[in-house]
């Protein structure tokens, strides 16, 4: 999997890190809602639950201050004077048998004269299972004259059975006057909120309950969408995963055989300019030592050689390279004298080090380091780092320090010469760069050096890596490296 990763691209990447995103976003909302949107959302409901048992309470209220006024207004009426009468009208009986009917719920209407019944809407009942509301009657034509009390008797049948439209809310009323207990409701499983009533219920206090499982209906449906959406993405990440490895299988196939053609093109050009320019070489050398050639002609002869030299180096480098990129380049590891060939190697460049009034100074931490590596590719590292130290730098001095520690071996190589910029300095193992490109001063290469001199540091078990302060502050050269 690590290794598929790395070798998908960066757009693909960014798709897969995008579902990733979402999938994390989904899974971090559900978790949310499981640990803490469930007590908010308790916390809500029980709001909303108040607000909804404060309008059950004031109808209550409401209904019981009805049944009073309409007590009392029919306290009022004339036809109440008949009480006064020892033989009281039928129409009082009619007027209370009527107004009970228009009640409903149960209601009775009695109307006394000294504590005794003159008139009932009904015959039969228990005085005991009604809550009783009273008002004096007063003589028509003398309101200051008692002649007698009106009574309405409210059933508690009614409010022990509290009717509300919500099938799994339950409402009642716990109060002095009511024997019954209350209804079992279970305190976990239910949503619970009370108030105290006001009115002729004053003290009293209505109790709402509303059960979980359905308060928080909505709540779990949404868990249950969030759930298999981030399940459905979860099969969509595997799925898109495997297309894009599918795909850039077949892009890595299709790359790895046009690399095959390019290492195949280079390997046989380079083979192929390879003997001419051997035969040119010997040829112009012969010609230069011949005493048939002119003195003047021999100048001419050594450009020539020059030139196909040099093109004969550009060569040799695409070979290796095409070798290092087809791990084609065989290591042969034997035992070797680092200071010998650091010393080897600095007699080959003295020379140039002299011409150009160069110091040289040496600084070995160890006095004896033998190795075991691939000599002419230690050889090929050391000769590149000391020909680039050389190449850009006119004035001052170069230095090699060679340092241990741990078995791992560092040799620094140091100039005042001409500097990099550090914008550059990034590009330095790119193949082809070139950090003077812009210079006039230098004689230029095909940019392959330290592209190539990396590569095969790496395959002795080693690193190299350039630093330098800027423009015109020289450049430190460093080749970490160690044993087999």
């Amino acid at each position: 999997m690590i290794t598929l990763w790395k070798n998908l691209s960066d757009t693909y990447k960014i798709v897969v890190f995008m579902l990733l995103l979402i999938m994390t976003i989904k899974l971090g909302t559900l978790l949310y809602i499981w640990k803490f949107e469930s007590e908010v959302l308790l916390e809500k409901e029980r709001t909303n639950l108040s607000y909804e048992l404060y309008k059950e309470a004031k109808g209550l209220e409401d209904s019981f201050s009805v049944l009073e006024k309409e007590l009392k207004f029919l306290s009022t009426l004339e036809i109440m004077d008949d009480i006064l009468a020892n033989d009281v009208d039928k129409r009082i009986n009619i007027l209370l048998q009527k107004k009970a009917n228009d009640l409903d719920e149960g209601i009775i209407l009695l109307a006394l004269k000294k504590e005794q019944i003159v008139s009932s809407s009904k015959r039969n009942y228990n005085k005991k299972d009604f809550f009783i509301f009273k008002t004096a009657i007063y003589a028509s034509f003398n309101k200051k004259k008692k002649i007698g009390q009106l009574l309405l008797l409210y059933p508690f049948e009614n409010l022990k059975t509290l009717k509300i439209l919500n099938p799994h809310q339950h409402l009642w009323l716990k109060a002095s006057f009511l024997k019954e207990e209350n209804p079992a409701v279970a305190m976990e499983k239910n949503i619970i909120v009370s108030t105290k009533l006001q009115g002729l219920l004053k003290g009293e206090t209505l109790f709402l309950s509303y059960e979980k499982e359905y308060a928080f209906k909505s709540l779990r449906e949404i868990e249950k969408i969030l759930f298999f959406s981030f399940i459905i993405s979860l099969f969509l990440l595997l799925f898109v995963v495997w297309v894009l490895s599918k795909r850039q299988v077949k892009i890595l196939e299709h790359t790895q055989e046009v690399l095959a053609l390019k290492r195949t093109f280079l390997s046989t050009m380079s083979h192929e300019l390879r003997t001419p320019l051997g035969s040119i070489l010997n040829l112009t050398q012969h010609l230069m030592v011949s005493s048939n050639v002119k003195e003047n002609e021999v100048e001419m002869l050594g450009r020539i050689e020059n030139a196909s030299e040099h093109l004969l180096g550009m060569i040799n480098n695409l070979l290796q390279l095409s070798k290092l990129e087809s791990n084609a380049m065989l290591i042969q590891k034997e035992k070797v004298n680092i200071l010998a060939v650091i010393e080897e190697m600095l007699e080959l460049v003295e020379p140039l080090i002299d011409e150009k009034n160069l110091v040289l100074k040496r600084e070995f931490e160890v006095e004896e380091l033998a190795i075991e590596t691939d000599l002419n590719l230690f050889k090929q590292v050391l000769m590149n780092l000391l020909s680039n130290a050389v190449k850009f730098t006119e004035e001052g001095s170069i230095s090699i320090k060679l340092r241990a520690s741990n078995g791992q071996y560092s040799l620094s190589v140091i100039d005042t010469g001409m500097g990099i910029e550090k914008q550059k300095q990034k590009e330095l193992f790119s193949e082809f760069y070139q950090a003077h490109m812009g210079s006039t001063d230098i004689k230029h290469s095909t940019g392959l050096g330290l592209a190539l001199s990396q590569k095969v540091a790496k395959l002795i078990n080693g690193k190299i890596e350039i630093y330098s302060e800027g423009k015109n502050k020289g450049v430190k050269a460093t080749f970490t490296f160690s044993s087999f």
